[in-house]
C-alpha cells in the first residue's frame, strides 16, 4: 500500500517491455489453448447474454469516464480475463454447466470493479497533471492492496462455500481461477498496454476533483440530521428482521465466513475497529438485501448460493473506501473528518460508477430468461444498492460521529 514499489515495477516493465510481452504472450496462448479441452454444457444463448452485458457496461463507462479508449480497454481486458479463465478451466479438467455459469456473473462483476478503480485512479491522476506513466504507477500503488483483498476475499469465500456445499465446486473453480487471473492481469498485462498505448490527452471528469466530498460537508454542517438518519436506518433494519425473523438462522451459515473476513482485514489494515466496522457494514448490507429479496420473491427457497452471490461485490466497495481512509489517517490527515473527505473525494465517484455499471450488466442478465441467473442477478443488485448507500452515507456518518 505504501512505498515506491509501483514506480519500480512500472520502470522494470518499461525497460523490459518487449521481453515481458513475448513471455506473457506465450503464457497466454498456452493457457487459452486449454479452451479446446473444456467440457461445457452451456448454451450459446447464455454466453450471448453474458457478452452483451459486458459490452453494454463498456459503453456506459465510455460516457461516465469521458474516455472511449478506457472503455475499450475495459472491454478488452474483460474478454481477455474470460478467455484465460476458460483455458485454465480446460487444463484443470473442470466441466461447466448452467449452474456454474453463475461463477461467470461473479467474475464479470469482479473484473469490472477492479478495472474501474484502477482506470479511474489513472484518469484522476492524469487530470491532475501527471504523465500517463507516472499516473499508472500511482494508480497501481493506490489500488494494489484493495484489489488484492477484494479478489482474495471473493475466492476464499467460494472455496469455503464449496467445502460447505460440494455442489458448488464447479462454480467455485470459475471464481477462484478467475480471481487469480484477474489480479495477475491487472498487475502485468494492463500496465504493459498502458505503457505502449496512450489514452486521450484530456481525460478525467470535473467531479473527480472533489468526488463525493460534498456528502461529508453536509454531514459536518448537519450533525443532528446525521444522528436522525442513523436512528431511522436502525429502526428499518430491526423492522425487516422482525418481519422475516424465521430467516435469521440462515445467516448462521456464513458467520464463520464473516469472521474470517474480519480477521483478514484486521491483519492487512492493522486496525481491529475499522476491520470490524467494514465487516459489520458488509454483513448488514447483505442482511437487508436478503430480507428484501425474500419479501418480494417469497416463492423462491433461500440457499447459501444466493446469499454468497453478492458477497464479493459488496465487500469490494468497503475495501476501497477504508483503504483510502487509512491511507489518509496514517498520512497527512489525523482527524476523522479530513480523512473521510479524502476517501470520499478519492473513491466516492469510482464506487458510484462501479455500482451503476455492474447494475446495468446485471439488468441485462435479468432479461436472459434463466431462472437461477435472474434470481442471482436480482439478489446482487439489491445488495449492491444497499452496500453503496452504506459506504457513501452511513459509514462516513458513523466515522465522523465516533471519530475513529
Amino acid at each position: 500500500m505504501y512505498g515506491n514499489w509501483a514506480f519500480s515495477w512500472v520502470q522494470v516493465m518499461a525497460h523490459n517491455k518487449v521481453l515481458l510481452s513475448v513471455l506473457w504472450s506465450g503464457i497466454s496462448l498456452l493457457l487459452i489453448s486449454g479452451i479446446a479441452l473444456l467440457d461445457q454444457q452451456v448454451s450459446n444463448q447464455a454466453w450471448g447474454w453474458l457478452l452483451l452485458s459486458v459490452v453494454l457496461m463498456s459503453v456506459a463507462l465510455a460516457r461516465w469516464m469521458d474516455s472511449i479508449k478506457s472503455a475499450f480497454l475495459q472491454l478488452l481486458m474483460s474478454l481477455y480475463v474470460g478467455a484465460m479463465t476458460l483455458g485454465a478451466l480446460g487444463w484443470a479438467g473442470v466441466a461447466l454447466n448452467e449452474s456454474s455459469l453463475l461463477g461467470w456473473v461473479i467474475l464479470m462483476t469482479l473484473v469490472t470493479s477492479n478495472l474501474i478503480h484502477i482506470l479511474s485512479s489513472l484518469l484522476r491522476e492524469m487530470a491532475r497533471g501527471l504523465f500517463q506513466f507516472d499516473a499508472l504507477a500511482e494508480a497501481l500503488k493506490l489500488n494494489n492492496t484493495p484489489v488484492f483483498l477484494s479478489n482474495f476475499t471473493t475466492l476464499l469465500g467460494f472455496m469455503l462455500a464449496a467445502w460447505y456445499e460440494p455442489e458448488l465446486v464447479p462454480m467455485s473453480w470459475v471464481v477462484v481461477i478467475g480471481a487469480i487471473v484477474s489480479y495477475l492481469v491487472a498487475l502485468t498485462v494492463l500496465p504493459m498496454i498502458l505503457l505502449s498505448w496512450l489514452l486521450e490527452f484530456r481525460v478525467g471528469h470535473s467531479s473527480d476533483r472533489m468526488g463525493y466530498a460534498f456528502v461529508v460537508k453536509w454531514m459536518q454542517s448537519a450533525p443532528h440530521k446525521v444522528k436522525m438518519l442513523m436512528f431511522v436506518l436502525t429502526l428499518l433494519l430491526m423492522g425487516l428482521c422482525w418481519l422475516q425473523r424465521d430467516l435469521l438462522p440462515w445467516f448462521s451459515q456464513i458467520v464463520w465466513m464473516v469472521a474470517g473476513m474480519w480477521l483478514l482485514f484486521a491483519v492487512f489494515w492493522q486496525s481491529l475497529s475499522l476491520a470490524l466496522l467494514n465487516t459489520l457494514a458488509n454483513f448488514l448490507a447483505l442482511t437487508v438485501a436478503v430480507l428484501v429479496f425474500v419479501l418480494f420473491v417469497p416463492a423462491h427457497p433461500l440457499s447459501v448460493l444466493l446469499i454468497m452471490m453478492p458477497l464479493g461485490l459488496i465487500v469490494d466497495d468497503g475495501i476501497h473506501f477504508f483503504s483510502r481512509y487509512l491511507r489518509a489517517k496514517r498520512g497527512v490527515f489525523s482527524d476523522s473528518e479530513s480523512a473521510v473527505r479524502y476517501a470520499m473525494a478519492s473513491v466516492g465517484r469510482p464506487i458510484w460508477m462501479t455500482s451503476w455499471t455492474v447494475m446495468l450488466g446485471l439488468f441485462v442478465l435479468l432479461l436472459a430468461g434463466q431462472g437461477l441467473i435472474q434470481q442471482a442477478s436480482l439478489m446482487t443488485m439489491l445488495a449492491l444498492v444497499v452496500a453503496t448507500l452504506m459506504i457513501l452515507f452511513v459509514v462516513p456518518a458513523f466515522l465522523i460521529m465516533r471519530k475513529l
